[in-house]
């Protein structure tokens, strides 16, 4: 298990050209997690001067879900990924903050095992990353059912989430303007984009930043933890989205999973309102 209390400096030498990613896992979806490894490796095929190393973070109280973890791993040719396991569930942030800690690599990807990436997502990525001044790049993402994404986003309001995820379908059509605001649908189709927020779906970054502003805020449990990086990364330079950078995204919707998330995403969204302003409409 790696400590989390071992934070190397942030004027540690960093390798050049050469990427980590961090997957966390609750509980396993196999066919799931399969075909994301799958698009995966595809996409780091694609990038052969680059030297890619995979951490899979076992946040189960499980035992037996590091070994399968790791079966999974070598199935989908990640011979040499790292499992870390045996912290239990400390949260999605927590887990993100393993790898994030023990990495070398110059750049770091947090990915949602939900997602299946573009085979040219990591190369466009990377390459928008070493643009100057750019600390984290987003995706431009679509649904199983092929309907856009709209991984981006600008500052929330606690209107907007009633909207999202409360309201009737007659008042949502109603303020769909306010909806169509908020997830940046005139985000433009062509060139990188500066962005408020990016999703913790795919957050590509640059490590020096992330060990800069502490990597995630581990007092977020689940849900908020992005919105909140992202805003302390523009602090470091600059947050975009790339139309280059595409993927599938299968989860999202904290608000219909139930009352156990629905908690956990008011008290996240409390913490975050509290930490950068209430907004109300």
């Amino acid at each position: 298990m790696l400590s989390p209390n071992a934070t190397p400096s942030i004027s540690a030498p960093m390798m050049a050209s050469s990427l980590s990613i961090s997957i966390v896992v609750y509980q396993l979806d196999e066919a799931e997690l399969l075909r994301n490894l799958r698009t995966l490796r595809l996409a780091a095929d694609r990038l052969p001067s680059t030297a890619v190393q995979l951490f899979l973070i076992d946040n189960s109280e499980h035992s037996g879900l590091a070994g399968a973890l790791l079966g999974i791993a070598q199935g989908t040719r990640w011979d040499h990924a790292t499992i870390v396991s045996g912290h239990g569930n400390i949260g999605y942030g927590a887990g993100h903050n393993l790898a994030i800690r023990a990495t070398t690599a110059h750049s770091h990807l947090v990915l949602n095992p939900d997602v299946e990436i573009d085979p040219d997502a990591l190369r466009h990525g990377l390459l928008t990353l070493a643009e100057t001044a750019t600390v984290l790049v987003g995706a431009v993402g679509r649904d199983g059912g092929g309907n856009p994404g709209y991984l981006s986003k600008r500052m929330p309001s606690i209107g907007v989430f009633y909207l999202r995820g409360f309201a009737p379908a007659w008042l949502k059509k109603r303020f769909d303007w306010r909806l169509a605001h908020y997830e940046y649908r005139d985000l433009a189709a062509h060139g990188v984009t500066d962005v408020t927020l990016v999703s913790g779906a795919f957050m590509l970054c640059r490590t020096d930043a992330l060990l800069a502003v502490g990597g995630f805020d581990e007092r977020y449990f689940l849900h908020f933890e992005d919105l909140d990086l992202s805003l302390r990364l523009q602090r470091q330079g600059r947050v975009v989205s790339d139309p280059g950078v595409t993927l599938i995204h299968h989860g999202g919707h904290a608000a219909k999973k139930g009352s156990a998330h629905l908690k956990l995403f008011l008290r996240s969204a409390v913490r975050f309102f509290n930490a950068h302003g209430w907004r109300w409409l």
